[in-house]
This record gives C-alpha cells, sequence and structure tokens, in this order.
C-alpha cells in the first residue's frame, strides 16, 4: 500500500439490463463529485490499468465493502461477490469485466443489490485517485455511473450534479432556472470576492457601539423617572427616607409597574407628617403676656400636641 494516500469508497449504479453485466463501470473519467459532495479525480485511468496488469492477481469484489472493514474481517469468512479479472480505460472512465458468483448474479437479477462501490486510494491534497482496490456490491448510490439493475428514473450524467441542485442555485442566485453550472460557479466566485456595500452594510464594531450608546441612554433616561417617581412619592408622603427610600428606588428600577401598584394601594400614609404642625414666627404678644399660660386658643392646642401634653396644660 502507498504512504501517504487515503481511501475511499464510492457507490455506484450497475447496469440497466436486468441481469449480472459482464462489464461495470467503476469510476467516471476526470473530475466526479459525489452525492455526499465528496470529490475526487481519475486523471489518469491508463495508469490504474497499467499497475492492476502489473500485479498480476483479481480484485475482489464483496457485500457492503466488508474486505475493507477490519472488525468484519475478525468476525469471519468475508464471501466475495465476484471478481474483477479484466480492466479497460475508456472516454467514460473505468470499466471492468467481471466473474460473479453465483450467488452475486442471482441477487442482481432479482435487484436485491444494484449498486457497485469502488474502493480506491486517492493522493489528500490532489484528491487524484491512484489505486483501485476492489468494488463492493451495496444499497446506496454516492456517484453517478450505469446502473447495475434497471432502476425507475434515469440517474444523472456522469459528472454532472442533480438538476434540482442547479435549479435551487439558480433561484438562490436570482438567475434563470437553465443557468449553465459554469455561469453558477462564475457569479458565485463574483459575490464571493465583491466588496460590501457601505450603503448596505455596517461594520460589526460600528454596530456594537451604536447598541452600546442607545443601552446608556436608556438607562440614564430610566434613572431620571425612577428618581423622580421616588423624589415625588416622598414628599406626599407615601414613603419615608432611609432605607425605606432605598428599597422604594430598588423596586421602581426593577418593575415600575409594581412600584406604581404600591403607591395606588398604600396612599400616602405618612403625608401627615409633612405638615407644620406649629406655625412659623415668634408667638403673638398676647401669648407672650399671659406668660405662656393657658389661653384655650388654637395655638396653645397646637403647643400641647406638639409637646404631647393635654389641652390646657399650660397653666399649670
Amino acid at each position: 500500500m502507498m504512504k501517504g494516500l487515503h481511501s475511499a469508497i464510492c457507490d455506484r449504479a450497475l447496469g440497466p439490463d436486468g441481469a449480472a453485466p459482464d462489464w461495470v463501470h467503476l469510476l467516471p473519467g476526470g473530475k466526479m463529485t459525489g452525492r455526499d459532495g465528496r470529490e475526487f479525480d481519475l486523471l489518469d485511468a491508463a495508469a490504474l490499468v497499467l499497475a492492476f496488469q502489473s500485479r498480476g492477481i483479481d480484485l475482489p469484489i464483496d457485500y457492503e465493502h466488508q474486505n475493507d472493514k477490519p472488525e468484519a474481517k475478525l468476525s469471519g469468512p468475508v464471501p466475495a461477490a465476484g471478481w474483477i479479472k479484466e480492466l479497460k480505460a475508456k472516454a467514460s472512465g473505468l470499466w471492468g469485466r467481471v466473474e460473479w458468483t453465483a450467488t452475486a448474479a442471482e441477487l442482481i437479477t432479482r435487484k436485491e443489490y444494484r449498486y457497485l462501490s469502488p474502493s480506491f486510494q486517492f493522493h489528500p491534497k490532489t484528491r487524484q485517485i491512484v489505486h483501485l482496490n476492489g468494488a463492493g456490491l451495496v444499497h446506496n448510490p454516492n456517484l453517478y455511473l450505469t446502473a447495475l439493475a434497471s432502476q425507475d428514473t434515469a440517474m444523472p450524467p456522469t459528472n454532472t450534479p442533480p438538476n434540482d441542485l442547479l435549479k435551487q442555485l439558480a433561484e438562490l442566485l436570482g438567475l434563470a432556472v437553465d443557468t449553465s453550472p459554469q455561469d453558477l460557479i462564475a457569479k458565485i466566485a463574483g459575490l464571493l470576492k465583491a466588496a460590501p456595500d457601505p450603503a448596505k452594510y455596517m461594520p460589526v464594531t460600528a454596530v456594537q457601539d451604536m447598541l452600546a450608546d442607545r443601552h446608556l441612554e436608556r438607562s440614564t433616561n430610566t434613572e431620571r423617572r425612577v428618581l423622580a417617581k421616588v423624589n415625588e412619592a416622598s414628599s406626599k408622603g407615601y414613603i419615608l427616607g432611609g432605607s425605606m427610600r432605598e428599597w422604594a428606588l430598588a423596586l421602581c428600577r426593577s418593575d415600575e409597574v409594581a412600584f406604581d401598584t404600591f403607591l395606588e394601594t398604600s396612599g400616602p400614609r405618612f403625608a401627615y407628617l409633612q405638615k407644620q404642625q406649629v406655625p412659623a414666627g415668634p408667638p403673638p404678644a398676647s401669648y407672650l403676656a399671659t406668660g405662656y399660660a393657658g389661653t384655650g386658643s388654637d395655638l396653645e392646642a397646637a403647643v400641647c400636641a406638639q409637646l404631647g401634653l393635654k389641652p390646657g396644660s399650660l397653666a399649670d
């Protein structure tokens, strides 16, 4: 086995006549793309033919690539479905003449197996196929090749992506559905190279700065509104200062609706503390003349209330 190479298997469809064909299409010529998106390149099919002839041994065809799985080999014998006796390079790629076992031929005829999957080695950088290991009968196709057994729908041409994919890609690019693959690739390449229109796009950093400024502005406005609400509630006697004011600020910042509800339901229960209990300025002359004796006036009643005395007790 050559060093530095990678192994791969690619499912292929087999011949259309309902019987096990003598010649099978193993690999298409040139570059190929499988249904799973992997890409390979059969640059020189004749080189694979010469390598096969120089080895002088037949290549195996098994079931479901058991020959490529170490665990399958350890579990028991790996039966062959056939042997590749001869290779031929054609314009369509690499073909092989197969001598099928009786069991495999019957399975293919009954369409219980319809696809052939070659096993090969390729260069990891160039993706060039450089060695054929053999093949396996499988159920799930990957590459586009001639069918082993007849199928309900025709397969797409070799090396051509599915038409549905081309149509979808053309529609996404705003092109006609019958646009050629080459034009689609050119369109995509142009979009990748084109510089973004500054009228339509904004740098990420600019967007981040704009969002940060907007957030700061909203936070500042919110804090001003919260302070105004709490100050007004305090001046009207809805709340007291100190820890109650701090609680009110925290509630209003986190949930203004809950704070408004509190004001509506509690009322200005501390409003009386905001009212002036004793008239401003010096006592009237009549009050001084009596030596602060009880006069029975409103002033006396206010002083008694402020000092916590019974009305009329100033004269005692």
